[in-house]
């Protein structure tokens, strides 16, 4: 199932004190003007992934932008297709056999300036046999202080359909989604920015996943279930199986910090992410990028990511039965949920990353992108599987023209 994920591009519109890879000017260099007049951007991309869990996704995208630096504005369109197969241990788990699908992704996005205000809006569509998600919103900041201070806020609001393949339309199930971001990009001096921002997501709705069933296993006979236990185990001692059910309310906090500093021919950027929700996760995620000028057309960057999280409140590596009266059947657990991204876990990820710009115009620039990342997920408390290696790659080309 997938979801334009709006509070991602928003945070991206926001600016977040990004200090680009691709600028290639040392502190001695003189600044060069911005280009008068409109010009226009173009870019493709294709990216690819593959895990242990024999899930394999290949996404192309297509993206283009015309704005003007100096009237202060720009429009802008992405479109990508996910071409996902998925013969995963909870496809296999249920009797289901491989399976192929395709996700339609489109967003457009417009940024312009009003004195001293800029003025960013989003909004895009995801659409799968089963899922439509539907959203937009916008952010608006403020230069101050010599536009030393850009403090912003924003908000989005999306609206999803679930259901399943070949199922009426009419019986689908909605999701709603509220999003508010506020925070501040500081320049710290020259060479040094930061960024603090807190988002607060509300979402409402059908939150479960409808081909997700759960195993139920006879009270008192969970814990002889081990993390990682096989299928075949599990069936061996499943009573039976139920639709994943989660709470209609999930109310979503995150804390997020980036510093970025330049060097002559080096720049870092750290981001740090703190996260809790009203289920009861709590995670951390640390992001490092260092990128390296080799000369004035290529720039090199090896990348480091570290996640760790704690389960929700109502996870359960295996859930039982619930002794029910004399006489009267066992009853089910009213929260139960098979997503094992709900439960403990740590996720490390490395990888380098190298641009090459084919022309050194700054204001037409035409650039190849290459990134590769290799993804190691320990699952510490959940059936089927305890570890999930991946690799992520993606090669992009983006061309500008005056």
């Amino acid at each position: 199932m997938g979801l334009v994920s709006l509070g991602a591009a928003l945070a991206t519109l926001a600016g977040g004190g990004r200090v680009e890879a691709t600028d290639q000017d040392s502190e001695a260099d003189a600044p060069k003007p911005p280009r008068q007049g409109a010009s226009v951007r173009a870019s493709t991309e294709v990216s690819a992934y593959t895990d242990t869990d024999y899930v394999h996704v290949l996404s192309p995208t297509v993206a283009g932008s015309v704005g003007d630096e100096v009237a202060g504005w720009s429009i802008g369109g992405r479109y990508l297709i996910d071409a996902v197969s998925a013969a995963s241990v909870d496809i296999t788990s249920t009797a289901s056999g491989h399976w192929v699908e395709n996700r339609h992704v489109g967003s457009a996005t417009a940024d312009f300036k009003l004195a001293g205000a800029g003025v960013s809006l989003a909004g895009g569509f995801s659409r799968e046999p089963d899922y439509l998600s539907l959203g937009g919103g916008g952010v608006v900041s403020f230069e101050l202080l010599d536009k030393n201070l850009l403090p912003f806020v924003g908000g989005s609001y999306g609206h999803d359909e679930v259901g399943r393949t070949r199922e009426a339309t009419n019986l689908w199930r909605p999701m709603n989604k509220v999003s508010i971001k506020t925070g501040a990009t500081f320049v710290v001096n020259r060479s040094t920015i930061a960024s603090v921002s807190v988002d607060a997501i509300f979402e409402r709705g059908y939150l479960a996943k409808p081909y997700r069933y759960i195993p139920l296993f006879a009270p008192g006979t969970a814990a002889s279930i081990p993390a990682g236990a096989s299928v075949e185990l599990v069936k061996s001692a499943n009573q039976y199986s139920v639709d994943e059910n989660v709470p209609t309310a999930r109310d979503r906090f995150a804390l997020s910090g980036r510093l970025a500093h330049r060097w002559a021919g080096t720049t870092f950027r750290g981001d740090q992410r703190l996260y809790h929700d009203s289920w009861g996760l709590w995670a951390s995620t640390t992001d490092v990028h260092q990128y390296f000028d080799l000369g004035r057309r290529f720039v090199l960057w090896p990348h480091g990511r570290a996640h760790v999280q704690r389960g929700v409140d109502f996870w359960r590596r295996a859930f039982e039965q619930i002794p029910g009266a004399p006489g009267e059947p066992p009853g089910i657990p009213v929260y139960r949920a098979g997503d094992r991204e709900l439960g403990p876990l740590y996720s490390l990820t490395g990888g380098l990353g190298v641009r090459a710009l084919v022309s050194a115009d700054r204001h037409a620039p035409w650039a190849l992108t290459f990134q590769l990342d290799a993804i190691y997920t320990r699952y510490l408390d959940a059936l089927y599987i305890s570890q999930r290696r991946a690799l992520f790659g993606s090669l992009s080309f983006e061309a500008g023209f005056d």
